[in-house]
């Protein structure tokens, strides 16, 4: 005869079991939830960290923002057609959002270009990236949203280690400059980032058709009234089209993470995208690579595994 005694045990452990793979499968969901739009963001960060190095190549022969105005043409052209294949629908609320975007993006990228020409990869585009986390952060406070204690602490171990790649004695004078340049092109990114993020799943990728096509016209129009090229000729062209092609789907990752998961989260993970661009010009450029720059990169890494953690 059974023990009946044993009854509620295996009862209880039963549900323990359910209770504990129901959890599991909770937390496993959750991960992912969390993990995807971080992995968008840094897939977004190594297409944009080629983009500006194959941009920075441009600048060097053609003005700044001859150079942002003719990658924008193929940029676009990339994201409508990613647009009109993926999922949503062209919403106006989130349109406006990505023209909104444009604007302040269109002035950046001629910000970036001109510094990374005039100064250095590694003076540049971390402080660029240091805005870029920064701004999104700071936004996400003051609208009330909680951020936990390892997500904090990530962004501050990847935002210091990004400070540190800035620091080359060897650059002289075009630190100052750069750092100029840097700063506010990295403003303008992270405003247009902070716009971006307002956009909805349902808008799908439009407001980024709508971003790069502001950004053109306002790129195209500054080049008409200061009576530079508008478009860049020649040889050139192919490295604008590749840089414009890679720079679409930058910001196309980062819209999805952003209608997807935490802004901070997903804007730090964008902000490494100078890690991409200093390793390229380090092998095939006369910039040097010096050894706490490598350092700061490494730290970069720790601190977005903290927040993918967190």
């Amino acid at each position: 005869m059974p023990d009946t005694r044993m009854v509620p045990i295996c009862r209880s452990f039963s549900t323990a079991v359910r209770v504990a793979n129901s959890s599991s499968v909770s937390v496993s969901v959750h991960q992912r939830k969390v993990a995807m739009p971080i992995v968008l963001g840094l897939i977004g960060s190594m297409a944009i960290g080629v983009s500006d190095f194959l941009a920075r190549y441009v600048a060097r022969r053609n003005h700044a923002a001859t150079t942002a105005a003719t990658g924008l043409i193929f940029a676009t052209i990339v994201a409508v057609i990613v647009a009109a294949l993926g999922p949503g629908r062209l919403l106006g609320s989130d349109y406006l959002l990505g023209c909104l975007s444009g604007l302040a993006s269109g002035c950046a990228l001629g910000l970036l270009y001109r510094g990374l020409a005039i100064s250095s990869v590694a003076v540049v585009s971390p402080i660029v990236a240091v805005m870029l986390g920064a701004v999104p952060m700071f936004w996400e406070v003051i609208t009330g949203t909680a951020l936990s204690a390892g997500v904090i602490v990530g962004v501050v171990v990847a935002l210091l280690g990004l400070v540190v790649t800035t620091f080359d004695p060897a650059l002289g004078d075009r630190i100052k400059q750069g750092i100029i340049l840097g700063f506010s092109s990295g403003l303008a990114f992270g405003i247009g980032m902070v716009f971006m993020a307002q956009t909805s799943v349902a808008g799908g990728l439009w407001p980024v058709v709508g971003q790069r096509t502001t950004a053109l016209i306002i790129l195209t129009t500054f080049c008409t009234i200061r009576g530079l090229p508008r478009f860049v000729r020649g040889y050139a062209l192919r490295f604008s089209a590749a840089a414009g092609a890679l720079g679409a789907v930058g910001v196309l990752c980062y819209t999805a993470g952003f209608q997807r998961g935490s802004v901070t989260a997903v804007a730090v993970a964008a902000s490494v995208f100078p890690i991409p661009t200093a390793l390229l010009a380090a092998t095939f450029d006369n910039d040097s690579l010096r050894w706490w720059q490598i350092l700061g990169i490494g730290v970069v890494l720790v601190g977005i595994g903290l927040i993918a953690r967190g």
